[in-house]
């Protein structure tokens, strides 16, 4: 018998972020918004609340190893997002960085970065794109050259998370004269290390997660800081973006989510033609429509989270929680603007501000086409005879 549950510890856990997301995050989620420093007073909280150590070893501070579970980080996203899309960010990258380095770094480097990343201390991000591969992240051109006690890095990267914040990052580049994905490894790179410079990238949402861009030329990185196989780097990222695709789609959801039940109150409260606007199906068939899809969507990133925590291939339902689920958010924040009249176009409200952040994520982590075509070749796949 298939069960769409959660169990009493995951809906305890939610009830509480929940209380947290609609009393602490929602309330001043605008003026966060429009900042582009860091929350890191959020942050911190967040820290406070357990969500920054779900799935990491006990002895670097976090919940245990044995705890990993993808499900609750996609639960725990989803609700935070209720209240802040942008401090919803901190378990995803938590699951991109930090449990990457737990399960491929050095002891030296998982004990001297990861408690600071657990504690809410510090930030760390992942640095993939470049100017000439985006989504072609295996033509990716940054160099690490071996030199004596480890590798000498040089390139730029761009289109990253807390490029601004982030006190080390994951940097994935290749060895000389590799091709593809061959050859790639990841590194962990202090960002204090000489030869490195940052430059900012703000874009029309987003503003709090620090977007930019790293440029380095001949930084040292010491040996203790390659992260997981030498010149196996480019699977390992594949790997962890597959959490993340699900992640995210639930991130857009739950903020979505936030802008339907304001569209919802302000239905049954504004009135037109002498009775409540929410007696016009002109407005309440969109409200169930964008309900149902917004539901679809949710249970289809929880059944690829789930697949990836008992083991089972996901590659394909990742990728369609990333292309459709942002997706389906998007639309229905459009719709709960338009619900609001020119209310919901107003900067006085949140919902215009929902629609600016969460369309970052039609191109975050990867494009629609892009999800598309690991989708189809999934589909071409199970067709071969």
């Amino acid at each position: 018998m298939i069960s769409f549950a959660f169990t009493d510890e995951q809906e305890a856990y939610r009830a509480e972020l929940a209380r947290y997301a609609r009393t602490r995050l929602l309330p001043a989620y605008r003026r966060r918004a429009e900042s582009t420093e860091f929350s890191w007073e959020a942050h911190k909280e967040l820290a406070a609340l357990g969500v920054l150590g779900i799935g990491l070893p006990e002895e670097y501070g976090g919940a245990g190893a044995d705890s990993h579970d993808p499900v609750t980080l996609g639960l725990v996203t989803e609700t935070l997002a209720y209240g802040d899309v942008n401090v919803a960010a901190a378990p995803v990258q938590s699951g991109l960085v930090a449990a990457q380095l737990a399960e491929g770094g050095s002891r030296e480097a998982c004990e001297r970065y990861i408690p600071e990343l657990v504690a809410g201390d510090a930030v760390s991000g992942i640095a993939v794109t470049e100017p000439g591969s985006g989504s072609d992240a295996a033509g990716m051109r940054t160099v690490a050259v071996p030199v004596a006690g480890g590798w000498s890095l040089t390139g730029e990267k761009i289109a990253i998370t807390h490029a601004m914040c982030a006190s080390t990052m994951l940097v994935y580049a290749r060895h000389p004269g590799s091709t593809r994905s061959r050859g790639i490894s990841c590194f962990l790179l202090p960002m204090d290390a000489t030869g490195v410079t940052r430059g900012h990238m703000p874009g029309m949402g987003c503003l709090p997660l620090g977007w930019g861009s790293i440029a380095m030329d001949g930084v040292f990185v010491p040996e203790e800081n390659l992260v997981g196989e030498e010149g196996r780097g480019f699977a390992s990222a594949m790997h962890h973006f597959e959490f993340s695709r699900s992640a995210l789609g639930l991130l857009c959801l739950g903020a979505a989510r936030a802008s339907l039940d304001e569209a919802a109150r302000y239905a049954q409260q504004r009135e037109a033609f002498g009775q409540k606007i929410a007696e016009f199906q002109g407005v309440s068939f969109p409200l169930a429509e964008h309900a149902t899809y917004l539901e679809a969507a949710r249970w289809l990133c929880y059944r690829a989270l789930w697949a990836r925590q008992v083991g089972q291939p996901h590659t394909d339902l990742a990728a369609m929680s990333k292309w459709w689920a942002p997706q389906v958010a998007l639309d229905a924040i459009q719709a709960a603007m338009k619900i609001h009249g020119n209310l919901g176009y107003s900067c006085e409200f949140p919902i215009q501000q929902r629609f600016r952040d969460v369309m970052a994520y039609l191109v975050a982590d990867g494009t629609s086409e892009i999800q598309k075509r690991i989708i189809a070749r999934a589909v071409l796949a199970k067709t071969v005879n």
